[in-house]
């Protein structure tokens, strides 16, 4: 009787199931990134299209423009609102250009660690974090993906805020990333990523800030010797639609968008921890050295850094700093 039952059972989950993707409008969505296929980010992007294409039963195909190949991430961006692309993966920070909430990703030292951030991004205030963003900006955001923290590197040892003082920095150009390195006493250069390498190569910038698989990547160990392990951002890769063209999606397949976003953004979450490990000791073998730096001076160095520099995101932080 109990195997008659499991079985009943198991054949009603099969109908429900085969009934619900039947439901599923057919849909091609374009997917544009600037990463490499092999990397982290580019298996991020290809395992996100197998999981929606199963959970679809091929009823929603994702069509990948790697590289960049569509243009650098603000182009990428831009294709949302113009209808050109569906799906964008970048970090949320970079949408602080259509709203002062999506900087926070960035916000130095406010995430502690892989739990702290798990705790805030799948929990309730990382609901309402989103909520307020696509508020803001537009934008609607599926999943969170731990991107590794962002250490500086440059060419001579910067452990102290004294050995920081003017050292010419690239960083992104986003308000945030700015404002950080000059509190902390750098000189912060706003300037595309790929220009960097050829900065670095001739002298016209000193240093720069990115996780580690971005030094690795770019062959930064070429033209830099030292990673500072200051840790200063734990931040935050998601997958951004356009969030009208979300919301005109059918009910199902936002459903499927949403389940396979979640599942593949913790997976490689997950991934990223050891992925880590493997860059710093690949990194070590290629010449750089990692130096530890005055942790306590750099944050006591920021610690009025939201109310003073950033009002508007002041009760942001002391709501996902209160996370558990």
């Amino acid at each position: 009787m109990f195997m008659r039952l499991k079985v009943a059972a198991t054949a009603a989950l099969i109908a429900v199931g085969s009934q619900a993707i039947a439901e599923v409008e057919p849909v091609t969505l374009q997917f544009a990134h600037i990463y490499n296929t092999e990397d982290h980010w580019g298996q991020v992007a290809e395992a996100f299209k197998a999981e929606v294409e199963a959970q679809s039963n091929g009823m929603i195909s994702v069509n990948i423009s790697p590289s960049g190949t569509t243009g650098d991430w603000p182009q990428s961006i831009e294709g949302l609102q113009i209808g050109t692309n569906q799906i964008v993966l970048q970090s949320v920070g970079a949408l602080d250009r259509y709203g002062a909430i999506a900087g926070i990703e960035a916000f130095p030292y406010l995430i502690r660690d892989l739990d702290h951030f798990n705790a805030v991004y799948f929990g309730p205030v990382g609901g309402e974090l989103f909520a307020e963003i696509e508020k803001q900006t537009g934008f609607h955001l599926l999943g969170a993906a731990y991107r590794g923290a962002r250490h500086l590197s440059a060419n001579r040892s910067a452990a102290t805020l004294e050995e920081l003082e003017g050292l010419r920095l690239r960083v992104p150009p986003l308000k945030m990333y700015r404002e950080t390195w000059e509190n902390l006493g750098a000189s912060p250069v706003p300037m595309g990523f790929s220009e960097v390498y050829t900065s670095l190569e001739k002298g016209l910038i000193d240093g720069q800030e990115n996780p580690l698989e971005v030094i690795r990547n770019a062959s930064l160990y070429e033209v830099q010797n030292y990673v500072m392990e200051t840790g200063h951002v734990i931040g935050a890769m998601t997958l951004i639609f356009n969030g009208s063209y979300f919301a005109g999606l059918p009910e199902e397949t936002q459903a499927i968008l949403t389940n396979a976003a979640a599942k593949v953004m913790q997976d490689f979450s997950t991934r990223m921890v050891t992925t880590e490990q493997e860059l710093r000791t690949d990194l070590i073998e290629k010449g750089m050295e990692f130096v530890p730096v005055d942790m306590p001076a750099f944050r006591d160095a920021l610690s009025d850094y939201a109310q003073r520099e950033f009002p508007e995101l002041h009760p942001w932080v002391t709501k996902i700093q209160a996370v558990d």
